[in-house]
C-alpha cells in the first residue's frame, strides 16, 4: 500500500512540475536570439501585458514598453561585443499554464566580465500563446 502512495504522489508531483525541456528551451532560445540581435518589436511581443522585469536590489520596469527601454539601455550601457553563457539551466512546466526557466550567466565585454542568476515565468495566455509574466537577474559583480 506504501508503495502505491508513493507512486502516486510521485506521479502527481511528476505532472504538477516536470521538466518540459523542448518546448521552454525553444522559447528561451527564440527570445535569447531576438534579445540578443536587437529585433526589440519581437521581444516585446514576447512579454505579457502585465509583465515585470527585476534587476535584483535595484530596480523594477513594468509592462513590455518600459522592459523593452530597459533592454535597450542595457545594450547601450554594455556596448557591442558581448558574449553570454548560461549555464546550470533549469527547465520546469508547472502544471498547465506556467513554465520556469533558472540559469546562472557569465557575459564577457571588451573591458570586465559580469556574471548573476537570471529566471523566468512563462504564463500561457488566453489564446494558448507562451508570454513572460516576470523575469529576473541579477549583476553579482
Amino acid at each position: 500500500m506504501k508503495i502505491l502512495l508513493i507512486l502516486l504522489i510521485s506521479s502527481l508531483g511528476y505532472t504538477i512540475a516536470k521538466d518540459d525541456s523542448k518546448l521552454l528551451r525553444d522559447l528561451f532560445k527564440q527570445y535569447s536570439e531576438r534579445v540578443y540581435g536587437k529585433e526589440y518589436e519581437k521581444v516585446k511581443s514576447m512579454y505579457d501585458e502585465s509583465a515585470v522585469t527585476v534587476e535584483k536590489g535595484k530596480k523594477a520596469y513594468y509592462g513590455p514598453e518600459e522592459i523593452i527601454n530597459a533592454i535597450k539601455n542595457y545594450h547601450k550601457d554594455l556596448g557591442d561585443g558581448s558574449k553570454t553563457v548560461n549555464y546550470n539551466e533549469k527547465f520546469l512546466q508547472l502544471g498547465d499554464s506556467f513554465l520556469y526557466y533558472y540559469s546562472d550567466y557569465k557575459t564577457q565585454l571588451t573591458d570586465r566580465q559580469l556574471e548573476g542568476s537570471y529566471w523566468q515565468i512563462w504564463r500561457k495566455d488566453k489564446n494558448g500563446d507562451w508570454k513572460i509574466l516576470h523575469d529576473e537577474f541579477s549583476i553579482d559583480n
